[in-house]
């Protein structure tokens, strides 16, 4: 919702200098001043005065709905926008059209799609040429099943933009998804005629009819659509994409993009594609090679935690992953995530006390709601290890109330309430859980079900789980479940695939308490000195291609 209102806030600055040059009022140019300027609560107040002077102010009630938005005080929010829709001029239709998109925002946090749907249908008769209702309805008619609703807002889309690329595109989606793929064919090659050439747009396009291409079976087609893309602008370019070609036709992908590199060497894009090409086929010490010879062109702080983490996970090298993110902190000393990132590698490490100084570092430069989950989580993880159940819940419902979607963590919350025999709040935090998943319309997981004691469900969930992603991060999160419900086998049978699959992180196994059943098995043991071993070489090998001083 946050990217919305950011845009509506963009869009409602000409609606609000509206109202002042037409009321000339006081309040109104304080309170527009204050909103520029980000001061909420001081713009808030002058609202408030002009609401008490002037309370049919529909301009006064639009600004006090999008500016609760941003506070997350969504209540007030929906009360505002309302009240601004109904003392909004008629012939205000931008605002207006702004507050039915802003509640269908509200709705669509609440998972109400029908309530959401309608909103959104009344801000496209407010201003039918406005190309965001139409996207959103598209979208959510496609989600609910009704895709010919769905192909009838794609439609008026076109029809009332007729020139617009945007448009093109959207029916383009909407045929596609009712299997009409000659048509979308048809519409995304008007698109392409009318991107200008080497723009943007006309990357974006070719990215589309790619995807479009491997819906029709046409990959070769695909990958050619997919190289002019490329050379236009990389970051118009979906990683799905990539990733699609090479599931269908691997071996014609790489030898494209090889040939690609070796003609232009120096070309950032054919290095990124090499190394996502090298990670899908799990050839994992080419990926690192080729992720050190990216850094040199391309060197922030997503590609630096990308490379990381592939050593720390793949190649099982957590030293040189350090070293990496602690250059980086010298390009950038305040950013949060990189800070989490070292909070977990020391967490894993068993080097609680740096953890505990990178968790403090993340929180105090103001991180985003994911980063600051994963810094209260991880830290919570660690006080669980430490027997320190209070503290451990406190983070985790810390966490919880910066990124509420990660339901599990009330499960997790729940079996500590269990360890202190407090089974009153052990069974409100099982309930809240329960209600969450139930919100989101989502089954509940087998970490859940082995919460709550239901090894049968749990085993049930694990498999499906499997089923539905043959990953080695699946495999390793069905091992924890079935140690921990008592079935050894099936936990070490899941662990090797694990294992053989790409999972070298040795340490978050030493660390990870699900699999403490394990630890004195022989076979355990056998096991993770088995690929210990492998993992040795394959480290000895890339760190001698490497410029250990990372001096990228």
């Amino acid at each position: 919702m946050k990217r919305t209102i950011i845009w509506l806030l963009l869009i409602c600055l000409s609606a609000g200098a509206m109202a002042v040059n037409t009321k000339e009022s006081y309040n109104m140019k304080r309170a527009l001043e204050a909103a520029q300027s980000g001061e909420s609560e001081t713009a808030i107040r002058f609202l408030s005065k002009e609401l008490d002077e002037n309370p049919t102010n529909g301009y006064a009630h639009m600004w006090v709905a999008i500016l609760c938005t941003r506070n997350n005080s969504v209540e007030w929010a929906f009360q505002y926008a309302q009240s601004a829709i109904k003392y909004l001029p008629k012939k205000e239709y931008e605002g207006r059209s702004d507050m039915n998109i802003l509640l269908s925002e509200i709705y669509l946090d609440s998972k109400d799609t029908a309530r959401a749907i309608t909103y959104l249908e009344q801000a496209q008769k407010e201003l039918p040429k406005a190309e965001h209702p139409y996207r959103v309805l598209v979208r959510l008619n496609s989600k609910r099943g009704d895709k010919a609703k769905a192909l009838h807002y794609a439609e008026m889309a076109l029809k009332n933009q007729p020139k617009s690329i945007d448009a093109q595109l959207l029916l383009t989606d909407a045929l596609e998804e009712n299997g009409q793929y000659e048509e979308a064919l048809k519409h995304c090659n008007q698109a392409l005629e009318m991107a200008e050439p080497q723009s943007k747009d006309k990357s974006r396009v070719f990215a589309k009819r790619a995807l479009l291409l491997i819906d029709m079976k046409q990959p070769s087609e695909a990958l050619a659509d997919l190289m002019r893309s490329t050379r236009i602008d990389i970051w118009d370019v979906s990683e799905d994409i990539v990733e699609q070609l090479h599931d269908t036709i691997p071996d014609e992908v790489l030898d494209t993009v090889l040939a690609a590199h070796e003609k232009e060497p120096e070309q950032l894009y054919w290095k990124i594609y090499l190394y996502d090409l090298y990670r899908y086929r799990k050839e994992y010490t080419k990926a690192a090679q080729m992720g050190f010879a990216i850094l040199p062109q391309h060197n922030g702080s997503h590609i630096v935690h990308h490379i990381a983490s592939l050593l720390e996970y793949h190649i099982g090298d957590p030293e040189l992953a350090e070293r990496m993110l602690v250059k980086q902190l010298g390009v950038d000393s305040t950013s949060a995530s990189t800070y989490v990132r070292l909070e977990e590698l020391y967490a894993e490490t068993g080097r609680y006390r740096e953890a505990f100084e990178m968790a403090d570092k993340a929180l105090s430069f103001n991180p985003k709601d994911g980063e600051k989950a994963s810094a209260y989580q991880l830290r919570g993880r660690i006080y669980q290890i430490q027997h320190n159940y209070p503290k451990a819940i406190d983070d985790f419902l810390a966490g919880m109330i910066a990124d509420p979607r990660d339901y599990e963590f009330w499960f997790r919350i729940g079996r500590l309430y269990g360890e202190m025999n407090d089974t009153v709040k052990q069974e409100q935090a099982f309930e809240q859980g329960r209600m969450a998943f139930a919100a989101a319309g989502k089954e509940l997981t087998a970490e859940a079900y082995v919460a709550m004691g239901d090894s049968a469900k749990a085993y049930e969930a694990a498999q499906k789980m499997i089923e539905k992603e043959d990953s080695e991060e699946q495999h390793y999160n069905a091992a924890c479940v079935y140690a921990q419900i008592g079935a050894p086998k099936e936990a070490l049978f899941h662990l090797r695939k694990a294992f053989e699959n790409g999972f070298r992180n040795f340490y978050h196994v030493a660390w990870d308490m699900d699999l403490d059943s394990l630890r004195e098995m022989q076979e355990f043991k056998d096991m993770v000195n088995e690929f210990k071993q492998l993992t040795e070489q394959e480290k000895q090998a890339l760190r001698a291609t490497l410029d250990l001083e990372l001096n990228y």
